[in-house]
């Protein structure tokens, strides 16, 4: 990988990372518990999906209603309208991370001077890939998806935390929110529009 910014490699990193998290969920069959902030019973998103399977009805405020959750294990999420899907994952000896891919949007990041390998998420065009950890969010080269049709769906208003990052559901109009509550540093995405923080 020479020849590679420092932000080139920690993005290529945070990809390779969250595959290994996703390949060794599946294979020990990670199951974590969830608790709703408010003590009501747990969102039904216990065992983490990997992107390719499905996490069945019960999800992060399937019902529509607002809420928040606090997760412990890999969980994965869409937006009510499904062009947005994420997923929080935590990282050994390390901030958890958030990545949300859209399936369509509409703005366009400069690519990095190293180049991508890969679909650089920050491109016009139909797809486009965001993440944060514990240092800044930027907009990802990756060669996969997360895109999950059947992943639960995070209701407008309710919120899913992985201390110290949380991602909400903003609206239709504003999009998905990750933030690190420890470093200040996220992202804001929608169709139209990117946002780094």
């Amino acid at each position: 990988m020479t020849g590679r910014t420092p932000t080139a490699r920690r993005t290529r990193a945070a990809a390779a990372l969250a595959g290994v998290l996703l390949l060794g969920g599946l294979l020990a069959g990670c199951s974590g518990s969830e608790e709703p902030e408010d003590g009501g019973a747990a969102s039904g998103a216990s065992a983490a999906p990997p992107p390719s399977s499905s996490a069945g009805p019960a999800g992060p405020a399937a019902s529509g209603s607002p809420s928040a959750a606090v997760v412990t294990s890999m969980t994965t999420f869409r937006s009510p309208t499904g062009n947005i899907s994420c997923y929080l994952a935590p990282v050994q000896g390390a901030d958890p991370y958030a990545r949300c891919d859209l399936a369509e949007q509409r703005w366009d990041v400069r690519e990095p001077e190293g180049g991508c390998d890969d679909t650089w998420g920050g491109g016009g065009g139909s797809y486009g890939s965001v993440g944060v950890g514990g240092g800044d969010a930027e907009p990802l080269c990756v060669g996969d998806t997360i895109a999950d049709p059947s992943a639960p769906t995070l209701a407008y208003g309710s919120s899913i935390t992985m201390e110290p990052l949380t991602c909400t559901s903003v609206s239709d109009k504003v999009g998905m929110t990750c933030e690190n509550s420890t470093t200040g540093h996220g992202f804001t995405v929608r169709k139209e529009k990117v946002e780094l923080f």
